[in-house]
C-alpha cells in the first residue's frame, strides 16, 4: 500500500465517496458536508475524535457525553431534564415564569431539613427566609449556612420590616399578645393589648366619673387646727392658714411652698477650741448659741527614767518605744512593754540551759529541735539519721566521683550523679519530647545535647510519632535540625509527614551534634522551608544518639 500524504479531486460537481469495504467517507455536495457510513453505504457510522471544533451550528437529536462544556450561548428547543442531585444557576438576574416554586420536592415521611431561600452575602452572614422544622414556624434569620447546608440550620433571628404584619397573636419571646378594641376594658387579661382609641375612651370615662365624684363632695366644712397650746378653725372657702415664726424663726411662702428658717445669731461661724484652748459658749432660752469664744490652757508635766527628766507640753504625745528586742503596745490608757519572741543582735547570753519550750541548748548540744534553718554555710562532722542509724560524713562532688566513694556514709551532688550516669549509662542515649499544636508555635525542642568534656555526640535515629494528624497553617511536613534549628539537618521535610503514623529516620553519624544545644523540630509548608504554625495535632518525638 502506498503512503499518500496529500491528494485532491478537482472538477467534480457531484458526490465523492472514498472507501468500499469497512467504513466509507462521503462528500455530499448537495448538503455541503462530509458524511460517514458503515460498510453497507447507507447506515450512518459513529465518529470518534479527541476534540470537535464546530465553527457553525452543531445539529443533533442525541448527544451523549460524560461532560459537555459550552463557552457561548446554548438554545434548547425541547425540555431540559437534569437527573443529578445538584443544579447550579449563575446569573446576574433570573426571572421565573412559574407561579409557584416547590422546594424539597420528593420529601416523604417526617421532614428533617429546614426549607427556604438562602441569600449569599459574601463576608457577612447569609440570610435565610423559610420554614424552621425545629420551631415549626416561618423565620427570617442570619447565619453561616450556605445553599449546600442540610438538616437543622443554626439560625439567629434577623430584623424584619414590612408595611403590614397580620397574625392571630404576637410573641416577644415571653408573652403572646393579641390586639383588642374594648373601650370598657371588660376583659382584664395580661395577654391583650388595647388600641389607642380604647385607652383614650377608658381614661376619658374614668376622668368624667372622678370629676362627678369630686363635685358631689361637701368641701364647705371648716378645718380645725391645733398647736402645742390652743386650737383654731379655718374656713376652707374664705380663709388661709398662716404659719408664723416665733423667736429666732422666720417663715416665707412662695407658690405652694412654705420655708421655715432659723435666724442668724451674733456667733461667727468657726471652729472653736485647740490643743492649747478650750471653747466657751453662751446659750439662750431657746437653746441657741448667742456667743462663742476660747479660753487658753497651759499644762506641762515631767517624765523621768530615774536619772534624766524631760518636760511634756500640753498637746504633745508621749511615745514609749520598745528598743532592742522590746516591743511596746498601747491599749486604752495602758502601755505594755514585752520582750520580743525572736531576739537578735545579742553578743552573748549566759544561761545553764536556753530553751523556747521545745528545743534546748545545753553545753553546746541542741536537743528537741524540730527544724533547723540556716542562710549561710552549715559545717558538720557527722550527720546521723536516727531511723536508719546512717552517719553521713561528707558530700561527694563531681571531681571526687561516685566511683571513688561507693559507701553508705557519703551523699553525692547532682553534678556527681549526672557525671556518673553519663559515664556508665552505656552507648545508647535518648532525647524525647511531646508537642500539642496550639495555633501559636511553629517549632518545638526534643531535648538538649549533653556537654561532657572530651566527648563528641552523633545522632543515630530520629523517630516522629504523629498520634493526631497535624493540620492548619498550611503545614505540610516537619524539619529536624540540631543547634536549636540553626545546625545540621537530621531529617528533611521531604522525609516526614504530618498524617497519623510513626516515621523512623536512620542517620549514618555523618555530622557531630552541637553540644549544650537543643535539637529542634520545625513545621514547614510544602516548599520544605517556609515556617508553618499548625492549629491541631499531637507529635511525640525521639532522638537516639551516641558519643565517642
Amino acid at each position: 500500500m502506498a503512503d499518500v500524504k496529500n491528494f485532491g479531486l478537482k472538477g467534480i460537481g457531484d458526490d465523492v465517496q472514498l472507501g468500499k469495504s469497512g467504513g466509507r467517507t462521503k462528500w455530499s455536495s448537495g448538503n455541503t458536508r462530509f458524511e460517514f457510513y458503515e460498510s453497507d453505504g447507507s447506515t450512518l457510522a459513529a465518529v470518534r475524535a479527541a476534540n470537535v471544533d464546530v465553527q457553525g451550528t452543531l445539529l443533533s437529536n442525541d448527544i451523549t457525553a460524560s461532560a459537555i462544556s459550552i463557552a457561548g450561548d446554548a438554545t434548547i428547543t425541547g425540555d431540559l431534564t437534569v437527573n443529578g442531585s445538584t443544579t447550579t444557576v449563575s446569573s446576574t438576574n433570573t426571572t421565573i415564569a412559574d407561579s409557584l416554586l416547590e422546594l424539597a420536592t420528593g420529601t416523604t415521611g417526617t421532614p428533617a431539613n429546614d426549607v427556604g431561600l438562602v441569600i449569599e452575602r459574601g463576608d457577612s452572614n447569609n440570610v435565610f427566609i423559610g420554614w424552621d422544622e425545629s420551631e415549626d414556624k416561618v423565620r427570617a434569620a442570619t447565619g453561616t449556612f450556605t445553599g449546600s447546608s442540610t438538616g437543622a440550620l443554626t439560625l439567629t433571628a434577623a430584623d424584619f420590616e414590612a408595611a403590614e404584619v397580620k397574625g392571630t397573636s404576637f410573641n416577644d419571646g415571653t408573652l403572646s399578645m393579641t390586639f383588642v378594641d374594648d373601650d370598657a376594658f371588660a376583659d382584664n387579661a395580661a395577654n391583650k393589648l388595647p388600641s389607642q382609641q380604647s385607652v383614650k375612651a377608658y381614661v376619658d370615662t374614668a376622668n368624667t366619673n372622678l370629676k362627678a365624684y369630686v363635685d358631689a363632695l361637701d368641701i364647705d366644712d371648716d378645718l380645725g387646727i391645733a398647736g402645742d397650746s390652743g386650737t383654731g378653725t379655718v374656713n376652707m372657702d374664705s380663709q388661709s392658714i398662716t404659719i408664723a415664726g416665733d423667736t429666732g424663726i422666720t417663715t416665707t411662702a412662695s407658690g405652694q411652698t412654705i420655708t421655715v428658717d432659723l435666724d442668724d445669731t451674733a456667733v461667727t461661724p468657726a471652729s472653736y477650741g485647740s490643743t492649747t484652748a478650750i471653747p466657751t459658749f453662751t446659750v439662750d432660752q431657746q437653746g441657741r448659741l448667742t456667743a462663742a469664744g476660747e479660753a487658753a490652757i497651759s499644762t506641762t508635766w515631767t517624765v523621768s527614767d530615774g536619772s534624766t527628766t524631760s518636760a511634756i507640753d500640753a498637746g504633745d504625745t508621749l511615745v514609749v518605744t520598745g528598743g532592742s528586742n522590746l516591743t511596746s503596745t498601747v491599749s486604752g490608757d495602758q502601755v505594755t512593754v514585752d520582750l520580743d519572741t525572736t531576739i537578735t543582735g545579742l553578743t552573748s547570753v549566759t544561761s545553764t540551759t536556753l530553751t523556747d519550750g521545745t528545743a534546748s541548748i545545753n553545753s553546746g548540744a541542741i536537743t528537741g529541735a524540730t527544724n533547723i534553718t540556716a542562710t549561710g554555710i552549715v559545717s558538720f562532722g557527722t550527720l546521723t539519721d536516727s531511723g536508719e542509724t546512717i552517719a553521713v560524713t561528707k558530700f561527694v562532688d563531681e571531681a571526687d566521683g561516685i566511683s571513688n566513694n561507693d559507701n553508705d556514709t557519703t551523699i553525692p551532688t547532682s553534678a556527681a550523679v549526672v557525671d556518673y550516669v553519663a559515664n556508665n549509662a552505656g552507648d545508647g542515649l535518648l532525647l524525647r519530647a511531646s508537642f500539642t499544636a496550639d495555633s501559636s508555635d511553629s517549632t518545638f525542642n526534643i531535648g538538649t545535647v549533653p556537654n561532657v568534656s572530651g566527648r563528641t555526640y552523633y545522632a543515630s535515629r530520629v523517630i516522629l510519632n504523629v498520634s493526631t494528624e497535624v493540620s492548619g497553617g498550611s503545614v505540610a511536613g516537619m524539619l529536624v535540625k540540631d543547634n536549636a534549628g540553626a545546625g545540621n539537618t537530621l531529617a528533611a521535610a521531604t522525609e516526614n509527614d504530618v498524617a497519623v503514623g510513626t516515621y523512623v529516620i536512620d542517620i549514618d553519624y555523618s555530622a557531630a551534634l552541637t553540644k549544650n544545644a537543643a535539637i529542634q523540630v520545625a513545621f514547614v509548608q510544602a516548599n520544605g522551608s517556609t515556617a508553618a504554625t499548625p492549629t491541631g495535632g499531637v507529635v511525640n518525638a525521639q532522638v537516639e544518639y551516641k558519643f565517642v
